[in-house]
């Protein structure tokens, strides 16, 4: 999930790229608040980060070309005429 979610392997180490892996899970809750006040994060607000900009070229239309589109017939070459 945290993959997905802010697009970082939190398996890669932060500070050599080595792999890691899991060797554990703290699942109580007062000893993961503990941990977290001893490294000053217990009141720190961490924001996902924010997401790519989207560029939309307006030259580029993606309208029809025709405003009577949905009644336009297709010019077909010779090789595809019955």
């Amino acid at each position: 999930m945290i993959q997905k979610i802010y697009e970082v392997d939190p398996l890669t180490c932060p500070k050599c790229s080595g792999k890691m892996k899991i060797i554990s899970f703290i699942e109580d809750d007062e000893v993961i608040k503990r941990i977290l006040k001893h490294l000053g994060l217990w009141n720190k607000k961490v924001y996902p980060p924010k997401a790519k900009a989207c560029h939309i070229d307006a030259l580029i239309s993606q309208a029809p070309a025709s405003d009577n589109w949905l009644y336009v017939d297709p010019q077909y070459t010779d090789e595809f005429s019955a």
